[in-house]
């Protein structure tokens, strides 16, 4: 029998402040099913974000097409899924820090990654190192950037599905 678990993937969007490198990106989680043929795949986004008024806060949202939500600049696939409602715990768990003027999305990405590590059982074959994770990332969507994926010229193909690096296989699945 084929296994058919969702799939969890770390999420890179641009942040909007370029200048500093460990703040430019957006972190965050996409879940969606393995088979992606459809032309709409839909899934969940789980983030955290600064809110003007309230400050940072906790979201999950059902997505459209986990291949391509509004300016999702790449995916890194870093997990099969085994249980849904215990990632989905940790996710909500995972406290949101307001009293540290210092601490970001990616913050919140890292201590997620070591919930679900300690959890156990949330997910199966995965990778969740951090120390792993963020330079791969850093460097997939930087590379993409310098190819030009992400320039004015890709206009037409902002609905098309992003670049998606596979981190259990060590590969590229969407270019």
């Amino acid at each position: 029998m084929v296994s058919n678990k969702k799939r969890l993937y770390i999420a890179l969007y641009p942040s909007g402040v370029a200048r500093n490198d460990e703040r430019k990106y957006h972190w965050g989680f996409l879940t969606g099913p393995k088979i992606e043929d459809e032309e709409e795949v839909p899934g969940t986004r789980y983030h955290v974000k600064n809110h003007p008024i309230q400050g940072w806060v906790y979201e999950e949202r059902h997505v459209t097409n986990v291949q391509s939500t509004v300016t999702l600049l790449a995916r890194i696939l870093i997990a099969k899924i085994e249980d849904e409602r215990r990632l989905v715990a940790s996710f909500r768990n995972t406290p949101v820090v307001q009293a540290d003027p210092n601490w970001r999305c990616r913050a919140w990405v890292r201590a997620v990654l070591a919930s679900i590590k300690r959890d156990g059982r949330a997910v199966g074959t995965s990778n969740l190192s951090w120390a792993e994770i963020e330079p791969l990332a850093r460097d997939y969507v930087a590379k993409k950037a310098e190819s030009g994926r992400y320039g004015v010229s890709q206009i037409e193909n902002m609905n098309q599905p992003k670049p998606t690096w596979d981190m259990l296989e060590d590969k590229e699945i969407v270019p």
